[in-house]
């Protein structure tokens, strides 16, 4: 059984990102953080707008309930009033809901929530026709608000507009008062303001949420789509950064060459630098070419680093480093070719213009806030010694580590007192 119509119905429990609708949403417009037609959008919307038309009910029954006897209470009209708000504003959203939890294409949802609006409108309408006069004959009979012949007596309920009984109505004529039940225009009026009321209610308004909602997450995936695209591309010109740093000609040519001067003065030195090399290819090439997902490991990387500074040192004597991390450590992750970057750079820039012995120190510790920190450090020539490079590996880890954490993680550069430069790679806890 395919897990797809089980990831719609939770996509439409979950509120909308934020990007799309705002942080600044009360109690009275929270529903508009889920997808339109959602149970909980549908929940929340019945919740508020019931709120206040219950008030708004209460303000009009009050003073009538207060002042009048039961039997002239127009407790019929009221309900009827009552059905008009309630009935649509719980019915339509209701459908429009089961509409959405059936996954249907757009085109054919939107259509099937248009019918589900206009399903509201016609049932209000039909209630008004058919069942209105029955309910309220009901509570009349119930209320005692029934004539002799055991009829509820007529009366006329409008916002705005005097409440009066038949009789009432018929004295006025008598005196020539003008009477204020409603006419047909009035009637006319009324069905046209009920079937607005009801097309409100009942979530067409709604519709046009729904279509710039659609609109809105299309317009949110091409972003993240762009993002996605732009965030492959920096990995890849890091990726590439990196291997032409380590494996680029000159950088073969010079060791090499390296090889070729020590095997007449040095053997043992020759032989101990192709080994090295070997070592440094055997590690860093599968990983290079590897995709560096969430694989990736302290203990993986820091191979990476041994076996290139091992083959630095081959390379120049003057060269030493050491390595230190906790074995518990090196398990957790860490975003891949970052290390290898700093450790090319501190060999770049700090120990190859540096004259005489140099160091670089790469440790690994955990921080105050439980994540990790992976420091590269040289007591080589420090900042601004060497004019060569872009800065597109920093760039590209500084970029990688915003997109991956957030604002969670950071590279951060400072000077040695002792000379060079320590470059520190803070993580957050996993």
């Amino acid at each position: 059984m395919s897990d797809a119509p089980h990831a719609h119905l939770q996509a439409l429990d979950q509120p909308l990102p934020a990007d799309l609708t705002g942080t600044g949403q009360g109690w009275f417009t929270r529903y508009r953080r889920y997808p339109v037609f959602s149970v909980p959008w549908a929940r929340l919307r019945s919740l508020s707008f019931g709120t206040v038309a219950l008030l708004a009910l209460a303000v009009v029954v009050g003073p009538s309930a207060l002042d009048e006897p039961l039997d002239r209470i127009p407790v019929g009209g009221f309900a009827q009033l009552g059905m008009q708000l309630l009935m649509p504003l719980l019915l339509g959203p209701w459908l429009g809901s089961r509409v959405r939890a059936l996954g249907l294409p757009e085109k054919r949802e939107y259509a099937a929530l248009v019918s589900a609006v206009v399903a509201t409108v016609l049932a209000v309408l039909a209630f008004h026709q058919f069942a209105a006069e029955p309910m309220k004959q009901r509570l009349a009979e119930l209320t005692g608000a029934v004539d002799a012949s055991g009829q509820r007596k007529r009366v006329a309920v409008a916002i705005g507009v005097m409440v009066r009984n038949a009789d009432e109505a018929a004295s006025a004529a008598a005196v020539g008062a003008p009477s204020r039940m409603p006419g047909p225009e009035a009637r006319l009026t009324n069905a046209i303001a009920s079937i607005a009321v009801s097309f409100w209610l009942g979530g067409g308004a709604a519709l046009w949420g729904w279509r710039r909602e659609r609109a809105g997450l299309a317009a949110l995936a091409r972003e993240r789509e762009l993002a996605q695209a732009q965030a492959q591309r920096r990995e890849a010109e890091l990726r590439l950064s990196v291997l032409a740093a380590q494996v680029e000609p000159h950088f073969l040519f010079n060791t090499l060459a390296g090889v070729r001067s020590a095997i007449a003065t040095d053997p043992a030195r020759a032989s101990e630098m192709i080994d090295r090399l070997v070592d440094y290819l055997r590690a860093a090439i599968p990983r290079l070419r590897s995709s560096g997902g969430s694989e990736a490991s302290l203990g993986g990387q820091r191979e990476i680093v041994r076996a290139y500074l091992g083959l630095m040192a081959a390379r120049m004597p003057r060269l030493r480093y050491t390595i230190t991390a906790a074995p518990e450590l090196l398990a957790a992750p860490c975003p891949p070719l970052m290390l290898i970057s700093l450790a090319e750079n501190a060999v770049k820039h700090g120990a190859e213009p540096k004259i005489g012995p140099v160091h670089i120190e790469v440790t690994a510790q955990r921080n105050a806030a439980g994540g990790l920190d992976v420091t590269v450090a040289d007591d080589g020539a420090g900042f601004g010694a060497s004019a060569g490079g872009s800065g597109i590996g920093l760039t590209n880890i500084h970029e990688r580590l915003r997109e991956m954490y957030g604002g969670h993680a950071a590279l951060l550069l400072k000077a040695r007192a002792q000379g060079g430069v320590a470059a520190t790679i803070t993580l957050p806890p996993e």
